[in-house]
């Protein structure tokens, strides 16, 4: 009987024991856990930071200022853009640079301002982008006692290639060249440009127009409206183009004057304007 109570009291004391490590076990494999979890939500929320912290430094880059400085001229702070874009209106069409046939600008209209009553209807065509900035430029011109009317404004890839086999067919392809775009290569086709000439029509579309009045007031002026003069003289070699004392673009007014402070084209400003969208690129601010 007592070795009995002996084997129950020892059974009872093994159960005991065992529960008890059973206990301690579990209560070790959850603390364990907790610990763990506890390491895995401070290495997430770590992860948390440092992706918010990348995510605030990439927005604050994208946000930081990107600055022009053409020689001569005033620093100017870009626009958030991609000026390489065929509809941006700092776009760069020359003889090197297409805009390419199959384009045709957004928002077409008629121009407010005065035209030559022989150009056809899609001559009088610009971007609405400009109309504003040309019937204010028209209007200074008018206050300051100049009648101004515009030649040819938009034109399309398909009758810029009537207008250069016209004048191929008259002049010779050599000589035609010097004054006339290919089609898919004129800043006609961009609705940014106009040619600009008095209302008396003396010197149309000639280069004795810069010694008009007229003329002399747009090539000092038409900066403060955001244009500029796209074939000046002396810059021949440049542009590829006979002078145009006529022939304006629109390229908003902080470029514009920077362009006539300068004496630059935007051809020989195109490269500053390039390392402006690197930079905007590199900041992400733009594709």
């Amino acid at each position: 009987m007592k070795r009995l109570k002996s084997r129950r009291t020892k059974t009872w004391a093994v159960c005991a024991v065992l529960i008890a490590l059973t206990v301690v076990g579990v209560g070790g494999f959850w603390a364990y856990q907790e610990v763990q979890i506890g390491q895995l939500q401070r290495k997430n929320d770590e992860i948390i930071r440092v992706a918010d912290a990348r995510l605030a430094e990439i927005e604050a880059k994208k946000k930081e200022p990107v600055y022009i400085t053409l020689p001569g001229a005033e620093t100017f702070r870009v626009p958030v853009e991609n000026f390489e874009a065929s509809s941006n209106i700092w776009t760069l069409v020359s003889k090197a640079r297409a805009i390419g046939t199959e384009y045709t600008p957004s928002e077409l209209i008629t121009a407010s301002v005065s035209s030559h009553p022989g150009v056809v209807a899609g001559e009088k065509k610009i971007r609405k982008t400009i109309d504003e900035p040309l019937s204010q430029l028209f209007a200074a011109a008018q206050k300051d006692g100049h009648s101004l009317m515009i030649g040819s404004a938009y034109r399309s890839a398909a009758y810029q290639d009537q207008i250069f086999n016209s004048y191929v067919a008259n002049v010779g392809y050599e000589q035609a060249d010097r004054y006339s775009a290919h089609p898919g290569f004129s800043e006609h086709q961009t609705g940014l440009a106009v040619d600009i000439s008095t209302t008396s029509q003396q010197c149309y579309l000639s280069e004795c127009f810069i010694g008009t009045a007229d003329g002399q007031w747009l090539s000092e002026n038409a900066y403060k409206y955001g244009f500029t003069l796209r074939y000046p003289k002396g810059k021949e070699v440049i542009t590829g183009y006979n002078f145009e004392p006529w022939h304006y673009r629109y390229v908003g007014v902080d470029l514009a004057k920077a362009l006539k402070q300068s004496g630059l084209t935007l051809d020989e400003a195109w490269p500053y304007i390039e390392t402006a969208l690197q930079t905007l690129r590199d900041n992400r601010a733009v594709k």
